[in-house]
């Protein structure tokens, strides 16, 4: 099932939130470090879950896996028994994992913010053409003041023209009604 995009950035957002927080604790050196990771790991491999992203589902159990294997007294790199420098090595794979995250949790940002991006620059044409052409002027702009307006004044358009219509689909390859009717009221905004 799709998910709005703007749920998707917002909940990545929140997860690099979160990201910061345990980087803040790495930083500090703090003792809570690995409760606060391990706390975070879990959260974020649920998340994948939810969501049905086995790839990235796969590389959370990956880092969780190699930090437990270093807590064991293992290096999963050399294959061999570590005794000595062990909370060095969990510290190295720690960080290891956290760049990893940061880099996909970014990576996956990126590509749902492009989504909306592009989806907004190709409403934002189509708004500053209907109000050049006269179908938008002030007064309907600042009626469409709630979602529900904008759903009903969308569906009218998608109805009564078949460019609108087309367009529509487009957008719909990608995103949510929803997501659409977010990004005009955004625009709206913009031009009011």
């Amino acid at each position: 099932m799709q998910e709005l995009i703007h749920h998707s950035t917002q909940t990545l957002e929140f997860h690099l939130d979160k990201l910061n927080k345990v980087q803040e604790f790495y930083l500090s050196k703090s003792f809570d470090f690995d409760a606060h990771f391990e706390a975070f790991l879990h959260e974020l491999l649920e998340y994948f879950k939810a969501k049905g992203n086995t790839t990235y589902e796969s590389e959370v159990l990956k880092i969780m896996s190699t930090i437990s294997t270093v807590k064991r007294g293992f290096n999963p790199v050399k294959m061999e028994k570590v005794s000595v420098g062990k909370r060095d090595l969990v510290s190295g794979f720690s960080f290891s994992g956290i760049e990893n995250i940061h880099g996909f949790l970014i990576e996956l940002l990126a590509k749902e913010q492009k989504k909306l991006d592009e989806a907004e620059e190709l409403l934002s044409g189509l708004m500053i053409s209907m109000y050049q052409n006269g179908i938008l002027d002030d007064v309907k702009i600042k009626d469409l003041n709630s979602i529900s307006k904008i759903e009903t004044f969308w569906n009218q358009l998608i109805s009564q023209n078949t460019t609108i219509a087309g367009i529509n689909k487009k957008l719909r390859l990608t995103l949510l009604a929803e997501d659409i009717y977010l990004l005009i009221e955004k625009i709206c905004a913009k031009i009011s």
